[in-house]
């Protein structure tokens, strides 16, 4: 009898340090809820050995930026080959700016 009411000791004791874990998780839940209340990109939290983190939303990497990949480039009036305008050899001829792919196609355009 001694032995079955030290198990149900253990037992309860047990079943308070989570009750007691649970609460305050929660309540460390509900703090980082709060404190990124106006972040639209949350998409969950996660609880891994006892640290909470927020699990935001990533944008689709090939969606973003697509309008200024789309901006950042350019063609090249020798040889038609579009660049990226920073990688670009450019010259300012008669208040119009051009843009190259190589030094060659530059010497072309400037020879013509």
């Amino acid at each position: 009898m001694v032995v079955f009411d030290f198990i149900l000791d253990i037992f309860l004791i047990m079943m308070l340090i989570s009750l007691f874990n649970l609460v305050r998780y929660t309540l460390k839940i509900r703090k980082i809820m709060k404190m990124h209340k106006d972040n639209p990109n949350i998409k969950g939290i996660s609880i891994v050995n006892g640290e909470i983190k927020i699990i935001e939303n990533v944008p689709n990497l090939s969606e973003v930026g697509t309008e200024e990949k789309a901006k950042d480039l350019v063609t090249d009036p020798i040889c038609g080959k579009e660049i990226l305008k920073q990688d670009a050899y450019r010259i300012v001829k008669d208040g119009v700016e051009y843009f190259f792919c190589s030094w060659e196609c530059r010497e072309k355009f400037l020879a013509h």
